[in-house]
């Protein structure tokens, strides 16, 4: 069965990094999610989940300040794949005996740069940076994201274009983070999506749509939702990435019930 981990930007954006894990600890998660890495005291952090029996999950490449920590080169741009790599690399040798995950967006779509020249530009950054997360041994999650609601001009989108791009670097650290809340925002058929494709998945996020709330009461069925997970497999981690609208700690107490229930 696939663990739970809470991401602080969204579920806990106020409390300090080190009081954190208590909390996740508290609502019966399993790790944490911590982004921003460059922006902490990596030691307390690590220690606040040793103390608090959790697990500090995934973080992100980056490589510019910001609320979540996913800033950084735009892997979009030809011009910019060295500092994109040098910012995933520099992630691997700095958090890696931390982490199993780095999460990797790619940027914003280039004005005058064709479509195929762009996503080529990805996939060269993600190849010259594998080798840094196989030694590590930790995982790239490539995360496709929603431009209707959160992210307009983000380049990938879609799926079928992160399994793509997945596909091409063709490297076993270099996988797809599947975000329910965007892809059922984007394109819908979730359960088919993870059923299709779970084998090229490497972490999921999730969050109630619309408004990337707390997992229910929403237009998806959770349960359904983590049984489908569950039914591939899968053992990693299902990442909560909402703004709760009612206390935290509970609603990260439901959503682990939730997978809980499947799991019984």
């Amino acid at each position: 069965m696939f663990d739970v981990h809470v991401t602080k930007w969204a579920v806990f954006p106020d409390e300090d990094p080190d009081t954190f894990p208590e909390l996740v600890a508290k609502a019966n998660a399993d790790g944490i999610g911590y982004l921003p890495w460059r922006e902490t005291a990596v030691d307390e952090l690590v220690a606040a989940c040793d103390e608090h029996d959790v697990q500090w999950v995934s973080t992100a490449a980056g490589g510019a300040a910001g609320n979540t920590g996913r800033e950084g080169p735009a892997m979009t741009d030809p011009d910019c794949r060295e500092a994109a790599v040098d910012a995933i690399t520099e992630t691997c040798d700095r958090v890696g005996e931390y982490v199993d995950n780095v999460v990797v967006t790619v940027g914003p779509e280039q004005d005058c740069v064709d479509e195929a020249v762009q996503q080529r530009a990805v996939v060269e950054a993600l190849r010259e940076a594998a080798p840094a997360a196989a030694e590590a041994d930790v995982t790239l999650v490539v995360e496709p994201l929603n431009v209707r609601v959160d992210h307009p001009g983000y380049f990938l989108t879609t799926t079928d274009r992160g399994i793509e791009v997945v596909d091409a670097v063709d490297h076993e650290h270099v996988r797809l983070l599947y975000d329910v809340y965007h892809q059922q925002i984007t394109e819908g058929d979730v359960v088919a999506r993870i059923r299709e494709h779970h084998d090229r998945i490497g972490m999921y996020h999730a969050a109630g749509v619309p408004g990337r709330t707390e997992l229910g009461p929403d237009e998806l069925d959770w349960a359904t939702v983590f049984a489908a997970i569950a039914d591939t497999g899968y053992e990693g981690t299902v990442g909560l990435e909402y703004v709760p609208q009612g206390d935290a700690v509970q609603t990260v107490c439901d959503a682990v019930a939730i997978r809980d229930r499947v799991e019984g």
